[in-house]
């Protein structure tokens, strides 16, 4: 009883909100197999018409094969107009009556051509029997995914021969009756059994999809935690890095908006030699903007000079010049003890104390602390050089009137391949329009 049940349940194809997905699917899967069953069939007919040539009555192999082929056509005008609509039950019910109406229509088509065309040679007529086999095989697979098509395909192309071949009432055609009856049952039973295997599957694709939707609910939704996280670190590294660097700026009063302007002369330098073959590989855009965050932290090492020095209203002596030239390696010290206390290397922080060490070294090796020579030189610390020395040539010091922005790049490129990168000095002297505008923005008050 529950396996009559069962097929009638199938026959029919409810469809309604609680199985809509499932049904859906279960159509779409017909109808991109669709086209290919149509093709099967429109090749396989023509074969059946020049097997039946030479028994049968021209006019009527003919007839039978425009019809069918007019069928054929009306499925095709269907499917290519209608094959997305599968979007809500209406859609789905209409799909389904369709198929079940072309079905049942050219099974009977088959069944009923069988009947009339069948042949007088048992030869022939088990060469018959075999092609219709093929096709009700064919049928159970292609089918099997919206039973109602398949049941009417099978029992309308099936009956018709079954009762064809057992009206001979001979024993031969007795047990090639009985042998189409025992096929149809197995067909039958192998379609209802291949559509239990499909709807498994298809029912274990949507769990598996709705189990990857909410996966990727929960990744979208923990990257976004992480994204604003790391956000947040970033705010508060940045924000970190310019308290310090403004915490050495308190100290030397006469800065201004030192930190502000050299950090965008750095970038801008930056985004010039980019393209130079020295510098492509160091000056990425995560580097370019790490050097920018950076450049402030360069005289971090300033916190670490006395006041008496630091704070003197006048030209240092050279002790105490000795000194002041400590605060390179006072703040690479400080940023390589903060690198120390992390388990990895720190790119950001290694750069931050390239700039802080190394803004003080020239290029032909008589800078300090170190005395680095030519490309020894970190690139960053020599962008921060050039930086550096342009915005204390054009800023006012009680020892000294600020320089003019044309008698800063005369001095700068007095320096070229001495104190300065020539590529750098180079780069500084195409975008000194540049610097001028930078240093007008950011002015002291």
């Amino acid at each position: 009883m529950a396996s009559t049940s069962n097929f009638f349940d199938e026959l029919r194809f409810h469809i309604d909100e609680s199985n809509l997905a499932m049904r859906a699917e279960q159509l779409r899967a017909r109808l991109r197999l669709y086209p290919l069953m149509l093709v099967g069939q429109m090749v396989f007919e023509p074969l059946f018409v020049a097997m039946m040539w030479d028994i049968s009555p021209h006019r009527y192999l003919l007839l039978w094969l425009t019809v069918i082929y007019l069928l054929h056509s009306v499925e095709w005008v269907t499917w290519v107009t209608d094959r997305e609509d599968t979007r809500n039950i209406e859609e789905c019910e209409s799909w389904s009556r369709h198929f079940f109406s072309f079905a049942l229509v050219v099974g009977m088509m088959w069944g009923f051509g069988t009947l009339f065309f069948f042949p007088q040679e048992l030869l022939m007529q088990v060469l018959l029997i075999c092609v219709m086999l093929a096709l009700a095989a064919a049928a159970t697979t292609m089918n099997a995914m919206h039973p109602p098509a398949f049941y009417a395909y099978l029992l309308g192309l099936m009956l018709p021969l079954t009762f064809r071949v057992m009206v001979e009432q001979d024993e031969t055609h007795f047990a090639l009756g009985a042998m189409l009856l025992l096929f149809l049952i197995v067909m039958l039973a192998s379609g209802q059994h291949l559509n239990k295997f499909i709807l498994r599957s298809l029912s274990l694709a949507q769990q598996l999809a709705s189990m990857n939707d909410v996966l990727e609910h929960k990744v979208e939704e923990r990257t976004s935690q992480l994204r604003h996280k790391t956000e947040e670190v970033s705010q508060i590294r940045d924000v970190t890095i310019m308290a310090m660097a403004s915490l050495a700026e308190t100290r030397d009063n006469e800065t201004g908006n030192h930190l502000k302007r050299t950090q965008t002369y750095i970038r801008a330098l930056a985004l010039k030699l980019r393209g130079n073959p020295r510098f492509r590989e160091f000056l990425t855009e995560d580097n370019i903007e790490s050097l920018f965050k950076l450049a402030p932290l360069h005289d971090i090492g300033k916190v670490g000079i006395p006041d008496a020095i630091l704070l003197k209203q006048g030209k240092l002596t050279p002790e105490e010049f000795e000194i002041m030239k400590m605060h390179p390696t006072l703040g690479g010290n400080a940023l390589a003890m903060a690198e120390s206390g992390l388990p990895t290397p720190n790119r950001f922080l290694h750069i931050a104390r390239e700039i802080a060490t190394g803004h003080h070294e020239k290029w032909d090796g008589s800078g300090y602390p170190l005395g680095l020579k030519g490309d020894d030189i970190p690139i960053s610390a020599r962008l921060m050089a050039l930086a550096d020395v342009y915005d204390a040539l054009i800023s006012r010091r009680v020892y000294k009137h600020p320089y003019t922005h044309a008698e800063a790049v005369a001095h700068i490129l007095q320096g070229r391949g001495a104190h300065f990168d020539p590529d750098v000095a180079d780069a500084f002297l195409s975008i000194q329009e540049e610097f001028r505008r930078i240093a007008e923005q950011y002015q002291d008050k």
